[in-house]
């Protein structure tokens, strides 16, 4: 749990350009059309021409304008508090849109200087991170961390392992032991196969052809009517031969026949090619899920020809699972380009086949790549850290001399210096390396 306040890019960004002295907020007073913004507050103060050359960029569009658009302030007049832009937005601009105004410096300039704040402390301030059970033991001794995190989020040590004891709330919505039948897509051959079964004898073999279209629904099969309500997640096996990107294929829960009009509409996480994944993947409308009597597979992109395996669908309450740990002397990490991890017959002993497993360790803080995930480490740092480091590297970030920058820039870099101890993350006793 974070000891500090979160805050997103754009709050991080705006405390920013506040400490440079550098950014204003503009709200529109006035619908308008896609090249001017009204402000009769905002932009009260200046005569004409104030704010030319300023860069505009979307924060908080109350009509159609995407959050994120930029543009350039071509001419303001001040009669009117109207700032003509160049290139135009995308749709006329809404009384009431929010947007961020830098004199000098750019969006881009800023949000990458937020990430070389965080890339430079990279190795100070690793993370704590906890697998959400997409990761389970198959019948190997040593085999792939499949953490579904993206780059910059991989683990860098691993200091528990620990095993479903016990899932509590569990139900079976299909045990993938007969094909799929009640609806096939013509481009489709739905079958069971021994070769990659998770529990029992087979898995269901979805062999797609080329013909396959994006938003066809590959197969479904009827089941006996089952109520889910009380759990929370859906856990499945899958294997594609292709890899998959999260929401590519779809699972559908549906109360009527060949999933009609499905109550549950789940996108599969990404998934890597060729590899044995474990999904748990949190139910949309559990309340509604009380006579499920058919499931499907849906492809939402085209992927081409593909063959899809899934085994043992099922419905659990998250709350209800018991995790135990592994003891530290039956689990060991083999280090290389993709980490892996190894047990001992004991510990396979313990697990057992099919077993999810939950890992404990540190990973890199994650780069900030959009505008609403909050930071993985203290803001209060990445703000100091960035604002110190623009008054010194960018001449044009204040109106300040050089003198005053250097002076700023030094505080500021002494706050990041104060805070900078309280990111370390003290490993644990059993904590092995990657």
């Amino acid at each position: 749990m974070a000891t500090f306040q979160q805050r997103n890019r754009q709050e991080i960004r705006k405390a920013i350009g506040y400490n440079l002295d550098d950014l204003m907020l503009v709200t529109a007073s006035s619908t308008t059309d896609t090249s001017s913004i009204v402000a009769t507050y905002s932009l009260a103060k200046g005569g004409d021409d104030e704010y030319n050359g300023r860069q505009v960029v979307c924060r908080t569009p109350a009509g159609s304008i995407a959050t994120g658009e930029l543009s350039w302030v071509s001419d303001f007049g001040s009669s009117t508090s109207d700032a003509t832009v160049a290139p135009v937005f995308s749709a006329a601009v809404t009384d009431g849109d929010v947007f961020e105004m830098w004199r000098s410096l750019t969006y881009e300039e800023v949000n990458d200087a937020i990430n070389q704040s965080i890339i430079e402390v990279t190795p100070f301030a690793l993370t704590n991170r906890v697998t959400d059970g997409n990761f389970t033991f198959r019948d190997r001794l040593i085999y792939d961390w499949l953490v579904p995190y993206a780059f910059g989020n991989d683990f860098r040590s691993l200091n528990k392992v620990e095993y479903a004891y016990n899932v509590g709330v569990s139900k079976a919505i299909h045990n993938c032991e007969v094909a799929w039948d009640e609806l096939v897509d013509g481009d489709v051959t739905a079958v069971v196969d021994t070769t990659y079964s998770i529990e029992g004898k087979y898995a269901l073999k979805l062999t797609v052809a080329a013909g396959a279209s994006a938003g066809d629904i590959l197969a479904t099969d009827g089941i006996a009517s089952l109520d889910i309500s009380g759990c929370d997640t859906v856990e499945l096996f899958i294997r594609s031969t292709v890899a998959l990107d999260a929401g590519d294929i779809q699972i559908l829960l549906d109360d009527t026949a060949s999933c009609g009009s499905p109550l549950e509409t789940l996108d599969i996480p990404a998934t890597l090619v060729n590899t044995d994944t474990y999904h748990t993947i949190t139910l949309d409308n559990p309340q509604l899920d009380t006579a499920i009597i058919s499931i499907g597979a849906k492809m939402v992109q085209d992927k081409g020809a593909v063959t899809i395996y899934i085994d043992r669908v099922r419905a659990v309450d998250s709350n209800s699972k018991e995790y135990r740990t592994l003891p530290p002397d039956m689990w060991s990490v083999v280090k290389g380009v993709t980490p892996k991890l190894a047990l001992t017959n004991t510990g396979i002993d313990f697990v057992g086949n099919g077993t999810e497993m939950r890992l404990t360790g540190l990973s890199a803080p994650d780069i900030m790549s959009d505008e609403t995930t909050d930071a993985e480490i203290d803001p209060a740092y990445i703000i100091a850290k960035t604002t110190g480091h623009l008054l010194i590297a960018h001449a044009k970030s204040s109106r300040l001399d050089i003198k005053d920058r250097e002076g700023r820039s030094e505080y500021w870099l002494g706050v990041a210096d104060k805070i900078k101890p309280s990111l370390m993350r003290t490993p644990n006793p059993t904590t092995r390396w990657t």
